[in-house]
Protein backbone atom coordinates (compact mmCIF):
# COMPACT_ATOMS: atom_id res chain seq x y z
CA UNK A 1 0.00 0.00 0.00
CA UNK A 2 2.82 2.44 0.90
CA UNK A 3 4.66 1.61 -2.34
CA UNK A 4 1.51 2.31 -4.35
CA UNK A 5 1.08 5.72 -2.65
CA UNK A 6 4.74 6.55 -3.21
CA UNK A 7 4.47 5.64 -6.91
CA UNK A 8 1.33 7.78 -7.21
CA UNK A 9 3.07 10.72 -5.51
CA UNK A 10 6.11 10.43 -7.78
CA UNK A 11 3.87 10.22 -10.85
CA UNK A 12 1.93 13.30 -9.71
CA UNK A 13 5.15 15.26 -9.15
CA UNK A 14 6.51 14.21 -12.56
CA UNK A 15 3.25 15.28 -14.20
CA UNK A 16 3.40 18.65 -12.44
CA UNK A 17 6.97 19.23 -13.56
CA UNK A 18 6.11 18.19 -17.12
CA UNK A 19 2.96 20.32 -17.16
CA UNK A 20 4.66 23.48 -15.84
CA UNK A 21 7.75 23.03 -18.01
CA UNK A 22 10.14 23.23 -15.07
CA UNK A 23 12.99 20.85 -14.60
CA UNK A 24 13.64 19.52 -11.12
CA UNK A 25 16.76 21.72 -10.89
CA UNK A 26 14.84 24.89 -11.72
CA UNK A 27 12.01 24.10 -9.37
CA UNK A 28 14.37 23.63 -6.43
CA UNK A 29 17.02 26.31 -7.17
CA UNK A 30 18.08 28.03 -3.98
CA UNK A 31 21.02 30.39 -3.59
CA UNK A 32 24.27 29.09 -2.08
CA UNK A 33 24.41 32.31 -0.07
CA UNK A 34 22.65 35.68 0.16
CA UNK A 35 24.29 39.03 0.94
CA UNK A 36 22.81 42.47 1.50
CA UNK A 37 24.46 45.65 0.29
CA UNK A 38 23.92 49.27 1.24
CA UNK A 39 26.07 52.18 0.08
CA UNK A 40 25.40 55.88 0.55
CA UNK A 41 27.32 59.11 0.53
CA UNK A 42 27.99 62.58 -0.76
CA UNK A 43 30.93 63.61 -2.91
CA UNK A 44 31.46 66.67 -5.16
CA UNK A 45 27.79 67.65 -4.96
CA UNK A 46 26.41 64.16 -5.66
CA UNK A 47 24.29 62.58 -2.96
CA UNK A 48 22.61 59.19 -3.21
CA UNK A 49 22.40 55.61 -2.11
CA UNK A 50 21.97 52.08 -3.35
CA UNK A 51 20.79 49.02 -1.47
CA UNK A 52 19.66 45.51 -2.23
CA UNK A 53 20.45 41.81 -2.22
CA UNK A 54 22.91 39.47 -3.94
CA UNK A 55 21.88 35.83 -4.39
CA UNK A 56 24.93 33.68 -5.19
CA UNK A 57 24.09 30.58 -7.26
CA UNK A 58 26.41 27.98 -8.80
CA UNK A 59 26.91 29.84 -12.12
CA UNK A 60 25.07 33.13 -11.68
CA UNK A 61 24.22 35.92 -9.25
CA UNK A 62 20.71 37.27 -8.75
CA UNK A 63 20.87 41.02 -8.11
CA UNK A 64 17.96 43.09 -6.88
CA UNK A 65 17.81 46.56 -5.37
CA UNK A 66 17.37 50.26 -5.89
CA UNK A 67 19.52 53.32 -6.56
CA UNK A 68 18.39 56.80 -5.52
CA UNK A 69 19.58 60.32 -6.22
CA UNK A 70 18.90 62.70 -3.33
CA UNK A 71 19.85 65.83 -5.30
CA UNK A 72 19.08 67.34 -8.68
CA UNK A 73 22.07 65.52 -10.18
CA UNK A 74 22.42 61.91 -11.27
CA UNK A 75 23.94 58.95 -9.45
CA UNK A 76 24.72 55.55 -10.90
CA UNK A 77 25.28 52.15 -9.36
CA UNK A 78 27.98 50.17 -11.19
CA UNK A 79 27.87 46.40 -10.60
CA UNK A 80 30.68 44.09 -11.75
CA UNK A 81 30.58 40.31 -11.21
CA UNK A 82 33.90 38.45 -11.07
CA UNK A 83 34.32 34.68 -11.48
CA UNK A 84 37.49 32.70 -12.03
CA UNK A 85 39.62 35.84 -11.78
CA UNK A 86 37.85 37.75 -14.56
CA UNK A 87 34.84 40.02 -14.98
CA UNK A 88 31.85 38.04 -16.29
CA UNK A 89 29.14 40.71 -16.09
CA UNK A 90 29.07 44.51 -15.83
CA UNK A 91 25.89 46.58 -15.58
CA UNK A 92 24.79 50.02 -14.44
CA UNK A 93 21.54 51.61 -13.26
CA UNK A 94 21.03 55.38 -13.01
CA UNK A 95 18.73 57.65 -11.01
CA UNK A 96 18.49 61.40 -11.61
CA UNK A 97 16.99 63.79 -9.08
CA UNK A 98 14.49 66.49 -9.89
CA UNK A 99 14.85 68.50 -6.70
CA UNK A 100 13.49 65.87 -4.34
CA UNK A 101 15.33 62.95 -5.89
CA UNK A 102 14.17 59.86 -7.75
CA UNK A 103 14.91 56.16 -7.51
CA UNK A 104 15.38 53.36 -10.00
CA UNK A 105 14.82 49.70 -9.14
CA UNK A 106 16.70 46.77 -10.64
CA UNK A 107 16.27 43.01 -10.66
CA UNK A 108 18.35 40.80 -12.96
CA UNK A 109 20.54 37.70 -13.11
CA UNK A 110 24.24 38.19 -13.87
CA UNK A 111 26.33 35.48 -15.50
CA UNK A 112 29.15 33.80 -13.58
CA UNK A 113 29.38 30.74 -15.85
CA UNK A 114 32.40 29.12 -14.25
CA UNK A 115 32.25 26.08 -11.94
CA UNK A 116 31.58 27.38 -8.46
CA UNK A 117 30.16 30.68 -9.71
CA UNK A 118 31.13 34.20 -8.72
CA UNK A 119 34.20 34.97 -6.60
CA UNK A 120 32.90 38.44 -5.75
CA UNK A 121 30.58 41.24 -6.78
CA UNK A 122 31.99 44.78 -6.82
CA UNK A 123 29.44 47.56 -6.36
CA UNK A 124 30.24 51.27 -6.70
CA UNK A 125 28.03 54.33 -6.34
CA UNK A 126 29.11 57.14 -8.63
CA UNK A 127 28.06 60.68 -9.50
CA UNK A 128 27.53 61.64 -13.14
CA UNK A 129 28.43 64.90 -14.86
CA UNK A 130 26.12 66.81 -17.23
CA UNK A 131 27.11 64.52 -20.12
CA UNK A 132 26.24 61.32 -18.23
CA UNK A 133 29.87 60.37 -17.59
CA UNK A 134 31.16 59.29 -14.18
CA UNK A 135 32.94 62.24 -12.57
CA UNK A 136 33.07 61.03 -8.95
CA UNK A 137 33.04 57.65 -7.23
CA UNK A 138 31.08 58.26 -4.03
CA UNK A 139 31.64 54.90 -2.33
CA UNK A 140 32.08 51.22 -3.08
CA UNK A 141 32.22 47.72 -1.70
CA UNK A 142 33.11 44.12 -2.52
CA UNK A 143 30.85 41.24 -1.62
CA UNK A 144 31.85 37.57 -1.58
CA UNK A 145 29.63 34.50 -1.33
Amino acid sequence: MIKARLKASVAALAATVLFTGLSAGEAMAVPNSTKTFSLSGTYQGHTGYTEGYLYFYNRSVGITGTVKSNTTGCVQVVIAVHAGGRETDHQTRTACGRGTGTSTGFNYTASADIPGGADEVEINLAGLDGRGQIDAVITGGRYRP
